[in-house]
């Protein structure tokens, strides 16, 4: 099993070796940025950014047999998110996500001077992953976007959005609560119960952070044009969260020479949640590695 009721929010069992660590990572301004590690043996390095509302612990299992297959994983929580530092789901400045992602990079680099760097953004963290492939690609050799969310499939009713854009010009830090339930990210019910009782998932963000949220969300195409990095687009079929022929629009911007797609019919958006997700293990670990050859 994945989930284990005494593990609330992990998906997943760390090794019980000293193969696994936490660290708390403090930032310019003295945010403590939360990572989980995974090492191996080998010269690949993957970083994994999550998506809105979630954290490092979701990812767990995905990590571990990444890292079994000899790739050195982590996975940091946004700040404002997890078990990070920050007022929870607010950021004032988008751009401070991107400058997040860059330190913990720059201070990987610093750790793996040998190593190749690449990283995987889900969802909102494939907002992320976009900018970071388009505007710091000299910190890493490769990205792979999991169901990003370039458009998403929410119904949000007029009267909610108008107030959630006056709030977000007036800074405003009230939260909303908008869809994310758990049949909406997955299929798998060990994987629902383990969402309805995280501790850490963060269902409500700010105003100021959703509006935030949406001016980088209107740059990702633009982004996508810049990026020249080898690029893999991983999107399920079954997805309710974001539509796939967004990503695929995205995909087509892409202005690398060496990106490839993949598609899952039968996975949902919160795809390492998936039962059987062998396909999608081996998929990330073999273009890893075709990457390092070319």
């Amino acid at each position: 099993m994945s989930y284990q009721p005494e593990r609330q929010g992990e998906w997943g069992i760390p090794f019980e070796e000293n193969r696994y660590h936490t660290e708390l990572l403090a930032t310019r301004d003295g945010c403590q940025l939360f990572l989980q590690s995974w090492q191996a043996e080998s010269e690949h390095v993957l970083l994994i950014l999550h998506g809105l509302g979630g954290h490092g612990g979701w990812y767990i299992d995905l990590a571990q047999e990444l890292a079994t297959q000899g790739i050195t994983v982590y996975t940091m929580d946004h700040r404002g998110f997890g078990r990070s530092g920050g007022l929870q789901g607010h950021i004032d400045r988008h751009q401070t996500y991107i400058e997040d992602i860059a330190f913990v990079l720059t201070r990987l680099c610093e750790r793996h001077p040998t190593g190749k760097l690449s990283i995987l953004g889900h969802s909102m963290g494939g907002i992320f992953a976009a900018y970071v492939a388009a505007l710091h690609k000299e910190l890493i050799q490769g990205v792979i976007f999991l169901n990003p969310w370039i458009q998403d499939s929410a119904q949000i009713p007029i009267p909610t959005t108008v107030s959630i854009f006056v709030g977000g010009l007036l800074r405003s830090r009230r939260s909303w609560k908008l869809g994310g339930d758990v049949e909406t990210m997955t299929l798998n019910p060990e994987a629902q119960q383990m969402l309805r009782a995280d501790p850490l998932w963060r269902q409500a963000q700010t105003a100021t952070f959703l509006v935030q949220i949406f001016l980088l969300r209107t740059g990702v195409l633009k982004m996508a044009r810049q990026i020249t990095l080898p690029a893999l687009v991983l999107q399920a079929e079954q997805d309710r969260a974001v539509r796939p022929l967004a990503t695929r629009r995205f995909f087509q911007q892409l202005a690398s020479t060496k990106k490839t797609w993949i598609s899952y019919p039968t996975f949902a958006h919160d795809t390492q949640f998936e039962a059987n997700r062998s396909q999608l293990d081996q998929d990330i670990f073999n273009w890893l590695q075709a990457i390092s050859e070319t």
